[in-house]
């Protein structure tokens, strides 16, 4: 089961740092509402990878090796990214 969260973790945390990139690009770009688009999926991955951040915690119960406590930070900085290209966006439209 861990091992199935933690690829789970993985898959999410690649995913939302792939659409913040590309919401900022796409705001870069000036296209605003693919931007917006990108950055929904965004959230909606950074919500996955929240829940499996928890599943993580608790499977482990807070015993983690190195690698998966670096996968554990990663996906604890995501609101950063996302900050990022919600800020994008609104320079865009600015």
């Amino acid at each position: 089961m861990k091992k199935e969260i933690l690829q789970n973790l993985t898959n999410e945390v690649k995913t939302c740092r792939r659409y913040t990139l590309n919401a900022i690009k796409k705001a870069e770009e000036g296209k605003i509402s693919s931007a917006i688009s990108m950055l929904d999926i965004a959230q909606t991955a950074k919500t996955c990878a929240s829940k499996a951040h928890e599943e993580l915690w608790k499977a482990s119960e807070g015993k983690l090796n190195d690698t998966e406590f670096q996968l554990f930070a990663d996906a604890e900085t995501l609101d950063k990214d996302i900050q990022k290209a919600y800020q994008a966006i609104q320079q865009a439209r600015n």
